[in-house]
């Protein structure tokens, strides 16, 4: 029985776990999906000690990641308030962890109302609310209450999106299988769905494409089936595979088919030749005519050409703007020959030596540059372009060369530049310079260089950190080279730093901050600088938002041509602007607004300084649709000035813009276009309409029209003129040239004998490699294939049909044969008189030998049956290791040859003798026990 004092006190103490329990569950702690509700534990005779009786009490919740650790305040429940000895024990769940001592004891009376408890969350812990850890307060005469804590683990989300190993090779009009593998790495469940951006004409057989569901820690596998058009051209062919969950991008990754179309070697390898000639009046109604003819593309293996040459001029700027609509542009003959290890050019050309030594020398001559993995060599001969009516013009060569030592790059390079005109330049100089790695993964690029100009001479020096990774640039650079601009330099002096930062998987950084001083033959002074910064926030998958603050200055002072001449002259311009840039599959939407204010001021000579500043507010947007039928794209800006008298000007242009439109009712006919309305300063109002058309006619001819009325062009009435142009291409693709190489066909074995035969046809469109080089068979199977001919060629079997494989690698002809399975039965023979052999034969094993001593080892696919799974057609000798077995048998002599045929391999029997037996009686004994 319980006494009296004995459930008063029980009592006491039920009723005190009820009151805190009750305060627990107020509204806010009722709200929270995590909280638990109070649980009583009885216990079933009542003479237990109330230590014995344990109430869960309330639960508290956190947030946290996984691979953390979270410090969690835990209350003391309200009924151990006034407890002077309060024992804590800490019991955490699963795989988490307690950081600490588990058990504690604390005197309330001392005013210690929370217990903090570090909670370690493991790094497998999935996105859900789970119980982490119990934490009991126990004290005497008082039964034990039970905190609950909850983590409310976050989500981490990491889709690995892996393409199948192995190159992909396809047949033009066949079916190609991509694999790749989806792998989730996160912590939560995912469910993704696969886009393909496939390339023109492509396709994929599956119509419809279910989403997948993706447990945590699990890869699934899947395979799209495309097709290949008929008409694809030899070549590599990318696919883009997106994985995509609602509108977040979750992986995406590019994959590389190589496509042979066998139809399409030899015919479509070579430079494409292209000549036209085109007509179109100018704003003045005179004609203008001009005849163009290039020729790009693979000259022969690994060398491609670009040439181009044009006859005759536009008269005016209408004319110009007309050859531009129509794709002819005016350029002097030249030619450039280009290769993985090097460059020639011949013609117009033009380079760069270093930052000290010579930028951008541009002259008619010849270019050569070279480059091997450890060096490179580029060297420059030629003369300057001649400049407006004038036709003199001078000699520039120049050379520049690099070795690698280890980790440090050694350069070295002298030049002679000189250009003619009313500001001529020239440059004598002799500069070295290296490249070593530095701190953090940057590489530290100087230089020193003796330069020589117009008006004198000095030491140039320039000094660069530089470090590029995918995630983060940085680049710091300083430079100084006397002459300036004047002596092929961007200026005398120049200071730039340029940062480019990504903070998070969806917010970047970037800025750029300049500083330059110059002079030249007409300015005294040339000075700029100018910062600029950009964070940028990618809000979903495909929008982008950005803020961008920017400034700039200029500042010249002219020189005096004549007394009393000259003066100065700056802008200084600050703006700051948002831009937001989305897409959705083709369509896309960009807009930017900028705020700003723009100063100018005039300084004449002698005179005060003049200074006008206004503001300067525009908007910009542009929307529209881009597809391999063309783009259609609508566009807005508006700009907004003051002028000095306080007047608000305001410009704005409204547009729609069409290029390579496929117009589907005139066949493969596209149209481009372009219709303005222009709201201009000062309310003068004009319209600017374009048209055209590219009509494909047959056999490689086509026809290109443009006509247009653009408010710019104005004729001597002053009208605004049509200007209509006319463009007549042909267009031929030319077999490449063949140079050294080797040359043999891919051919099918059919007898096995390792030579070709009469009747054993070519394999087209086998892929042979030779290291780095690749050719494909043509229709007949012949190949052509560049590279060192110290190396053997070698069938990539990927691109042969199922069931043919390649006989090795070689040189010359290259056979193929189709391989099968072939079967050898063993039996074993019983011992003459006695009962038949028991042997297990599944340690037996059997090699074929081909002529050429390469070896096939069978496989044990039943008690007696020894399977080749894969053999070319040939005649193949049979060797056997029995050496395993538990009884020692001996293939009986002759062993028959196996024949594969290459369908239909009938099995042979080999037969195991055991080894025989001698039975002999010993002689007698005579009587002394001896034996004769």
């Amino acid at each position: 029985m319980i006494t009296a004092s004995r459930f008063s006190t029980l009592f006491g103490a039920l009723l005190c776990a009820l009151a805190s329990t009750a305060r627990a569950q107020s509204p806010s702690a009722l709200a929270q999906p995590g909280s638990a509700l109070p649980s009583l534990a009885v216990p079933v005779s009542g003479l237990e000690a109330p230590s014995d009786i344990e109430i869960t009490t309330r639960s508290v919740t956190v947030s946290g990641a996984p691979r953390s650790y979270q410090v969690v305040s835990v209350p003391v429940p309200d009924a151990l308030a006034k407890s002077s000895d309060v024992s804590v024990e800490i019991m955490p769940h699963g795989d988490f962890t307690i950081l600490g001592p588990r058990t504690r004891s604390f005197d309330t009376r001392k005013g210690q109302a929370r217990l903090g408890v570090t909670i370690g969350i493991p790094a497998n812990a999935i996105a859900a609310r789970l119980i982490a850890a119990d934490v009991r307060f126990s004290a005497p005469g008082s039964p034990v209450l039970i905190v609950t804590i909850t983590i409310d683990v976050t989500l981490v989300r990491n889709i690995v999106l892996r393409p199948g190993a192995g190159a992909l090779n396809a047949q033009a009009g066949n079916d190609v299988i991509i694999p790749f593998e989806i792998a989730n790495s996160g912590n939560g469940v995912e469910t993704v769905s696969a886009d393909l951006a496939l390339p023109t004409g492509w396709s994929s057989r599956e119509i419809h494409q279910s989403r997948l569901i993706v447990q945590p820690g699990e890869t699934v596998k899947r395979r799209v089936r495309l097709k290949v058009p008929a008409l694809s051209a030899t070549g590599s062919s990318f696919i883009q595979v997106t994985l995509r969950s609602g509108p977040d991008t979750l992986a995406s990754r590019t994959v590389t088919v190589e496509v042979f179309n066998s139809s399409s070697i030899g015919r479509e390898a070579g430079p494409l030749i292209t000549s036209s000639i085109s007509h179109a009046n100018d704003e003045n109604g005179r004609a203008n005519s001009l005849l163009t003819l290039s020729a790009n593309g693979a000259l022969y293996d690994s060398v491609r050409i670009d040439a181009r040459m044009s006859q005759g001029s536009a008269l005016g700027g209408a004319a110009s703007t007309a050859f531009a609509h129509l794709g002819a542009y005016q350029s002097s003959a030249s030619v450039m020959l280009s290769s993985p290890s090097g460059q020639l050019s011949l013609g117009n050309t033009g380079t760069s030596f270093s930052d000290l030594t010579g930028l951008y020398p541009y002259g008619q001559g010849a270019l050569l540059h070279l480059q091997h993995p450890g060096w490179s060599f580029l060297t420059l001969g030629a003369l300057s372009m001649a400049q407006g009516a004038s036709t003199q013009r001078k000699p520039m060569a120049g050379l520049r060369a690099e070795r690698s030592f280890g980790d440090a790059l050694l350069s070295t390079s002298v030049s002679h530049l000189a250009d003619a005109g009313p500001s001529p330049r020239r440059l004598d100089a002799l500069g070295v310079g290296a490249a070593v790695p530095a701190i953090f993964g940057s590489t530290f690029k100087a230089e020193i260089a003796e330069r020589r100009f117009q008006d004198g001479s000095g030491l140039g020096w320039s000094s660069e950190l530089v470090r590029m990774t995918g995630e983060s640039n940085e680049q710091l650079r300083v430079t100084h080279a006397p002459g300036g601009s004047d002596a092929f330099a961007r200026a005398t002096n120049e200071l730039l730093a340029n940062v480019s930062e990504r903070v998070s998987s969806r917010a970047s950084v970037s800025a750029s901050a300049w500083r330059t001083t110059d002079a030249t033959s007409v300015f005294s002074g040339l000075k700029s600088n100018g910062f600029s910064l950009r964070p940028q926030y990618a809000i979903f998958g495909a929008t982008t938002l950005a803020v961008e603050g920017r400034t700039y200055f200029f500042d010249a002072a002219s020189r005096q041509a004549t007394p009393g001449s000259g003066g100065g002259f700056g802008t200084r311009e600050q703006q700051l602007g948002l831009s937001l840039s989305t897409y959705l599959r083709q369509y896309y939407l960009n807009s930017s607004a900028y705020l700003g204010n723009l100063t100018r001021t005039v300084s004449p000579l002698g005179q005060s300084t003049v200074t006008d500043r206004t503001p300067r507010n525009y908007w910009s947007t542009n929307a529209g649709w881009s597809g391999v039928g063309g783009v259609l794209e609508l566009q807005m800006r508006m700009e907004q000035t003051r002028d000095r008298g306080g007047f608000v000007n305001q410009q704005s242009m409204f547009g729609i813009r069409g290029e390579q439109v496929v117009l589907p009712w005139l066949g493969g006919v596209r149209g481009e276009g372009d219709l303005q309305r222009i709201n201009g300063f000062g309310g003068e109002n004009s319209a600017n309409m374009r048209a055209g058309l590219a009509i494909p006619l047959m056999n490689g001819f086509a026809l290109r029209l443009d006509a247009e009325r653009n408010s710019i062009f104005h004729s001597v009435s002053g009208r605004v003129p049509w200007i209509v142009g006319v463009r007549f291409e042909h267009t031929l693709t030319v077999p490449m040239l063949r140079t050294p190489g080797t040359s043999g066909y891919v051919y099918e074995d059919l007898n096995g004998n390792q030579r070709r035969d009469a009747g054993e046809p070519g394999v087209p469109g086998a892929i042979v490699r030779r290291g780095a080089e690749t050719s494909v068979a043509d229709g007949n199977g012949k190949y052509r294939v560049a590279g060192d001919t110290r190396q053997a060629v070698a069938i990539d079997e990927a691109s042969l049909p199922d069931g043919w494989s390649a006989s090795g690698a070689g040189r010359g002809d290259l056979s193929v044969a189709l391989s099968t399975s072939a079967e050898v039965e063993l039996l074993v023979a019983p011992r003459s008189g006695i009962s038949a052999v028991q042997v297990d034969l599944s340690k037996a094993h059997v090699i074929a030998r081909d002529s050429a001593g390469r070896e096939w080892a069978a496989l044990m696919t039943g008690p007696s049956t020894a399977t080749f799974q894969s053999l070319p057609v040939g005649t193949y000798t049979l060797e056997f290791d029995l050496s395993e077995l538990s009884e020692p048998l001996v293939p009986r002599a002759p062993i028959p040859l196996l024949m594969v045929s290459g369908k239909d391999s009938k099995s042979i029997t080999i037969t195991l003798d055991p080894r025989p037996i001698r039975m002999w009686t010993p002689p007698k004994k005579d009587t002394n026990g001896v034996r004769p």
